[in-house]
């Protein structure tokens, strides 16, 4: 039973939201503001003060983790007597249906590798589709897409993918009869089976309605239009949904999520309830403020006004650098800086794309900062502009073997035969002489031979610099990106990361060295999240987490927001992600960007002004 008074420390709009029993009811809740304080206390008013049985309680979020703190932070509330409320993810939810109506268990879900195998099985019947890792990524995301958005595999857009309608189609029913005559089921199909049973079964979505009385929903702005579909199901006529969330970080449409079903809340239930949680207890006046002013400007969206309950001075900083690893320099340093009065693991590093986590933790490796990395991050020395870079000096500097040498060869084109190479080794005088060469393709090899000679004796960043502009391979790694859609400024950030990556190393081996030791850091990384390091993460991944200082790097267009953002909508949700960026900080936000690129000159992320800064 709950001990202490229920309205204990709760602002007029907290109580306000608390005191709903019935019908539906809106809370806007801002970064900060104390939603999970007010979910929980809600619950417990309505089982200690109204007698409400805990299991006719449905909590819903969107992950295991949030699921089972806010369960864990409600049973300190009210003991064991409360532990009959039901919290869990929307897969959770509905997997629990399902398993009663089909008997489905854990066992027969889907997970990445197994979705992968099933699909590329099936594709192995189209000779029109290629079954490359590329081609399954997009299918898979479509197909969650679509199921998502609860539309049929026809009406799939051609113009934005890369396989024809009929085959798309094909595929799409293939893959799923495939699933449906082994007993599998994937996280986005547990969604659609639960709507299509409620549909075709009245008498079971009445059960469930009668198990579920009360229905509560926490980041409401995260949901997607069939799970919206399903929880409507299941609140009914009673319609006693409680739905919490903010609308200003609505930043998953990659997953269909869409900040306009929250929008559209009031006119689905007229009779709803709304409160707005206007004081943020995490930040600082001037990253409140800020963070506003940010979003602010976005159209789509509920007006709010927003207080700061702390106090505290200027606490957002912004500056700009001629060049990215002045301003990994001047991030190192600051850290360093920062330690001397908190913890590593109270600062956090956030990116837009795990790129510039990928660049980052090279730079921490490197000035001997301890760092962890929430999302998975693949050394950008198992790309392939590495491993061709890497190639060419491991061959110069006498591993003259056959898989080296064909990374490289025809990279710019030399009009070098496979077929001409012979042995575990390459000879390239033995090549000139006995290749079968005409005399262009000699000058070729010759001219390739000299560049290799040439760099084997140079310091490690200058033999890399020579290999981008003087070997040529710059060039035609950019023509070969162009033809295959690949970003032009992603590929730059790869060379810079790898030149950047030896200015400290003269000796080639001490260069491979440091490497080795960089990769184990950044395999141990993401292993112990407990430990005290600084924090590196997508502005997608830190959504719910606060630090007391947070460093937001690469702030500039084409980044924050990102080139491929063109429409209003995109351009919203860009400036949403970064709202949320913001607002992770309590007591310090930096915000960095860099002048020049690359020799390229570099503009300031149009967000910084939006944000009112300077």
């Amino acid at each position: 039973m709950y001990k202490n008074d229920i309205f204990s420390g709760l602002s007029p709009e907290q109580e306000k939201a608390v005191r709903h029993k019935n019908g539906p009811m809106m809370v806007l809740a801002g970064p900060g503001s104390g939603k999970t304080f007010v979910i929980t206390r809600r619950i417990a008013y309505m089982v200690t003060e109204h007698g409400i049985d805990p299991g006719s309680i449905l909590v819903i979020t969107f992950t295991k983790a949030a699921a089972t703190e806010m369960e864990e932070r409600f049973i300190q509330l009210c003991g064991e007597s409360g532990s009959d409320v039901n919290f869990g993810t929307f897969h959770a939810v509905f997997l629990g249906i399902l398993k009663e109506c089909f008997h489905y268990n854990r066992s027969d879900i889907l997970d990445d590798a197994e979705k992968r195998r099933y699909l590329k099985a099936v594709l192995g019947g189209y000779e029109s589709v290629e079954d490359d890792e590329n081609t399954i990524d997009e299918l898979l995301s479509l197909f969650s897409r679509l199921k998502n958005d609860g539309l049929p595999p026809e009406s799939y857009d051609a113009s934005k993918g890369m396989t024809a309608p009929e085959d798309f189609t094909a595929i799409f029913n293939e893959y799923h009869s495939l699933l449906k005559a082994e007993h599998k089921i994937d996280f986005d199909d547990m969604v659609l089976d639960t709507y299509r049973l409620f549909k075709e079964r009245p008498e079971i979505l009445k059960a469930w309605q009668k198990r579920y009385r009360y229905i509560l929903v926490d980041e409401f702005q995260d949901i997607n239009p069939m799970q919206y579909k399903v929880v409507r199901m299941l609140a009914g006529t009673d319609a006693n949904l409680f739905i919490v969330g903010d609308d200003d970080q609505s930043i998953y449409g990659f997953r269909s999520a869409d900040p306009k079903i929250m929008l559209g809340f009031p006119k689905d239930y007229p009779q709803a309830q709304k409160v707005v949680l206007k004081e943020n207890f995490r930040s600082t006046p001037p990253i409140v403020n800020a963070a506003l002013a940010l979003v602010g400007n976005n159209n789509s969206r509920f007006v709010k006004k927003l207080r700061a309950k702390r106090d505290g001075d200027r606490a957002v900083f912004v500056n700009g650098f001629e060049e990215r690893s002045a301003e990994a320099l001047a991030v190192c340093g600051l850290i360093e800086q920062a330690h001397a009065h908190m913890k590593y693991k109270d600062m956090a590093l956030l990116f837009r794309t795990n790129n510039g986590a990928e660049y980052y933790s090279r730079a921490l490796s490197g000035a001997g900062i301890p760092f962890y990395i929430k999302e998975k991050v693949g050394s950008i020395f198992s790309g392939d502009t590495a491993k061709d870079m890497l190639a060419i000096l491991a061959f110069a500097h006498g591993d003259r073997s056959r898989k080296n040498f064909l990374r490289f060869m025809n990279k710019p084109m030399r009009y070098i035969r496979r077929a001409s190479l012979t042995g575990e080794t390459v000879d390239l005088n033995r090549l000139i002489s006995s290749g079968g060469y005409k005399a262009a393709v000699n000058a070729q090899i010759k001219s390739l031979r000299f560049h290799l000679e040439s760099i084997e004796d140079m310091p490690v960043y200058a033999a890399l610099m020579y290999i981008r502009k003087g070997m040529g391979y710059e060039a035609w790694a950019r023509s070969d990106a162009a033809a295959k859609g690949r970003d032009m400024q992603e590929l730059m950030d790869e060379f810079e990361f790898i030149c950047d990556s030896a200015k400290e190393h003269d000796a080639y081996g001490e260069w491979l060295e440091s490497i080795d030791v960089y990769e184990k850091e950044l395999r141990q990384s993401g292993k112990d999240k407990n430990r005290d390091a600084v924090q590196l993460m997508t502005m997608h991944g830190s959504k719910g987490l606060e630090y007391s200082m947070v460093v937001l790097p690469d702030v500039n267009e084409g980044y924050v927001p990102q080139k491929k953002a063109k429409e209003e909508a995109e351009i919203e949700e860009e400036r949403r992600i970064f709202y949320v960026a913001m607002t992770r900080a309590r007591d310090k936000l930096f915000i960095f960007y860099q002048k020049k690129s690359a020799g390229i000159k570099m503009i300031p992320s149009r967000f910084i002004k939006e944000a009112g800064l300077k």
